[in-house]
């Protein structure tokens, strides 16, 4: 006889409190990365997000990077992403 365990969809997960990292107090002309999961009109979400903001936030550069859609990223990617900037904009299109 075969056993398995159902699980209740309805039911709450325990939540943690988690802080927010320190924010700058100003964005302005900070190194901007646009993350893109490569489903389909996330890299047109992005750009209309980038056009909007663009003028307000004044990056000094701004740099796209490419996620996987189903799978984590790749071995020390996130970490790199840290690394050469400061502020990610992501998106999941469909």
């Amino acid at each position: 006889m075969a056993v398995f365990e159902m699980v209740d969809p309805t039911v709450q997960p325990e939540g943690a409190a988690v802080g927010l990292a320190d924010r700058p107090a100003d964005l302005r002309g900070r190194r901007l990365v646009l993350m893109d999961n490569g489903k389909h009109n996330a890299r047109q979400l992005l750009e209309a997000v980038c056009t909007i903001l663009e003028p307000e936030l004044a990056p000094s550069e701004v740099l796209w990077r490419s996620v996987p859609t189903t799978l984590p990223a790749a071995e020390g990617l996130l970490d790199e992403i840290a690394a050469e900037c400061d502020l990610v904009i992501e998106a999941v299109g469909d």
